[in-house]
C-alpha cells in the first residue's frame, strides 16, 4: 500500500479545527458553573488534545506509511469531547458523558496497533472492537439511575438519560462498569506481556515506553471511573498528556530500527556482492590463463621453434626459408588476431577509440538477429559507466544469442537527469533470471558498485526485458 502524505490544505483544515476545538474547550472551562480549578482545566483540557494532535500530525508526515499519526490526531478531538463534561447544558454535559469517553477506545486501539496503526491479528481486532463498545457504554446503565450527587459532582447538571434516581442501582451498575474496564485491562495487560516477549530485544525497546505508559494510563482511568476522585484522576490526566510523546518516542525509535535492519541488510548484500565479484574475478583470470596457454602461447611457442629451425637452415645454406619466413608470418599474425580477440573480451578497442555508440553498433553487427540501436551520444560518459553500459548491452545479446530463441532485440541507451539508462529488449521465450548464472548476476554487481540498479522482466513465453541505471553525474 502506498504510504499517503496529508497535503497542505489537509494540515492547515486539522490544525484550525484543533485550535477552534481548543478555544471552545477554554471557554466551557471558563464558563463551567461546575468545575473546579477552573483555571488549570482551561489549561490542561486544550493542551492534552493539542498534544496527541501535534505529534500525530508530525508522525503522520514522518512515518506516513504507519497509521498512528493519524490515529493520534483523532485521539486528540476525541479528548476534546470528553472536556464537554464542564460544560452546563444538560444536552452538551450528557453528550460529554457518553462519547467523551470514545478517546479511551482510540487509546486502546493505538496500543494494540502500534507501531503500524493497522491491526494484523484477530485478537487484535476484538480487543479493539470491544474497547470501542466498553468505554463508551460501560457506565451508561448507571447514568440511568444517577444523578448529580451519584456522579460525586453535586453542581453538575442533571444527565439526560436519567429515568430515576437510585444510588444502590447506581453504584451496583457503576461498580460493573469498573468491572468490564478492569476484564478488558487485564486481558490486554496479558496480551501486551505475551506480545512483548515475543519481540526482539531490539525492538522491545519501542514497544517498552509505549506499552508502560499505555497500561499504566488505562489502569489510572479505571481507577478514576470506579469513583476513586481526584486521588485516580489527576495522576490518570498527566500520564494521557505525557502519552503522545511515548507514541511518537517509540514511533522514532521504530523508525531507527527499520533504518538499521536495512543497513544490515544492505551491508549483507555488499559483502556477497564483494565475495562474487571476488569469485568472477579469478575465475576470469583462470579463463585468460586457459586462453593464453591454449591459444597464443602455444602458438608462440611453435613460432620460436620455426624460427629456430629457419635460422639452422639459413646458417647451412639450405633452400626453403624463404616459405618457413612465410610461414612463421602467418603464425604471427594468427596469434595476433588471437590476442585481439582476447583483448576485446577484456575491454573492446573500438568503445576505447571511438566510444559507446560505435561499440554497440559492433556487438549488434555480430549478434546473430537483428538488433536495432538507438544511443544517445551527445555529450561523452565516464569510462567506468561506459564501459558499464557496454558490458550490460553484451552480456544481454549473449544470452539473446543463446537462450532466447529470438527473431529481433533493440538497444536503447538514454541519459537524463544525471543517469544513463540502458535497455535491451527481445521477443524470445523469457523465463530470464538474474538469480541464476554467473554473467546477470556479474552485470547487477558491476551496476550496483556504480551505485546503480539492475532490473530484469522476462515472463515465460513474452520476451526479455533488461534494464540498467547507471548514475553519470
Amino acid at each position: 500500500m502506498t504510504p499517503v502524505v496529508p497535503a497542505r490544505p489537509l494540515l492547515v483544515a486539522i490544525v484550525l479545527a484543533a485550535l477552534v476545538c481548543g478555544g471552545i474547550v477554554i471557554a466551557l472551562e471558563l464558563a463551567s458553573d461546575h468545575q473546579d480549578l477552573k483555571a488549570v482545566w482551561a489549561i490542561f483540557g486544550p493542551a492534552v488534545g493539542w498534544s496527541f494532535i501535534g505529534t500525530g500530525l508530525y508522525a503522520w508526515r514522518r512515518r506516513p506509511e504507519s497509521r498512528i499519526g493519524a490515529l493520534m490526531v483523532l485521539l486528540g478531538f476525541a479528548w476534546f469531547l470528553f472536556t464537554l463534561q464542564a460544560a452546563n447544558s444538560r444536552l452538551v454535559y450528557t453528550f460529554g458523558l457518553v462519547a467523551g469517553s470514545l478517546w479511551g477506545a482510540i487509546f486502546l486501539h493505538l496500543g494494540l496497533s502500534f507501531p503500524t496503526g493497522r491491526l494484523t491479528h484477530g485478537l487484535d481486532r476484538t480487543l479493539a472492537i470491544a474497547g470501542y463498545f466498553v468505554f463508551p457504554l460501560a457506565f451508561v446503565p448507571a447514568l440511568l439511575f444517577a444523578g448529580p450527587h451519584e456522579l460525586n459532582c453535586d453542581k453538575c447538571p442533571t444527565n439526560l438519560l436519567l429515568v430515576r434516581r437510585d444510588a444502590d442501582v447506581a453504584a451496583i451498575l457503576t461498580g460493573l462498569g469498573a468491572l468490564c474496564y478492569l476484564v478488558l485491562f487485564g486481558v490486554v495487560l496479558a496480551w501486551a506481556v505475551r506480545r512483548w516477549r515475543a519481540t526482539p530485544p531490539l525492538d522491545r525497546l519501542q514497544l517498552t515506553p509505549v506499552y508502560t505508559f499505555s497500561l499504566l494510563t488505562f489502569l489510572l482511568v479505571t481507577v478514576a471511573r470506579a469513583g476513586a476522585g481526584d486521588a485516580a484522576q489527576w495522576p490518570a490526566f498527566i500520564s494521557t498528556l505525557l502519552m503522545p510523546f511515548a507514541f511518537l518516542a517509540g514511533l522514532l525509535r521504530t523508525h531507527l530500527s527499520l533504518l538499521d535492519a536495512e543497513l544490515r541488510a544492505s551491508l549483507e548484500d555488499l559483502r556477497a556482492s564483494r565475495t562474487r565479484i571476488v569469485e568472477a574475478g579469478d575465475a576470469e583470470r583462470r579463463r585468460l590463463e586457459r586462453d593464453l596457454h591454449d591459444g597464443a602461447q602455444s602458438r608462440l611457442v611453435a613460432l620460436k621453434l620455426l624460427l629456430s629451425s629457419t635460422r639452422l637452415r639459413a646458417r647451412r645454406g639450405g633452400e626453403g626459408v624463404d616459405a618457413m619466413l612465410g610461414e612463421a608470418i602467418d603464425e604471427l599474425d594468427t596469434s595476433l588476431s588471437e590476442l585481439r580477440e582476447l583483448a576485446r573480451g577484456i575491454h573492446p578497442a573500438v568503445l576505447t577509440d571511438h566510444g559507446l555508440e560505435p561499440a554497440l553498433q559492433a556487438l549488434a553487427s555480430r549478434a546473430p538477429v537483428p538488433v536495432t540501436v538507438d544511443a544517445d551520444a551527445d555529450a561523452p560518459l565516464p569510462g567506468n559507466v561506459e564501459s558499464a553500459a557496454y558490458f550490460v548491452v553484451s552480456e544481454a545479446l549473449a544470452n539473446v544469442a543463446k537462450y532466447a530463441q529470438a527473431t529481433e532485440a533493440a538497444v536503447a541507451v538514454r541519459r537524463s537527469d544525471g543517469r544513463v539508462t540502458v535497455d535491451v529488449t527481445d521477443d524470445g521465450v523469457g523465463g530470464a533470471d538474474v538469480t541464476r548464472g554467473s554473467g546477470l548476476r556479474g552485470l547487477a554487481d558491476r551496476v550496483a558498485a556504480l551505485d546503480g540498479t539492475l532490473s530484469l522482466e522476462s515472463p515465460v513465453g513474452g520476451g526479455t526485458h533488461l534494464h540498467a541505471e547507471i548514475p553519470c553525474g
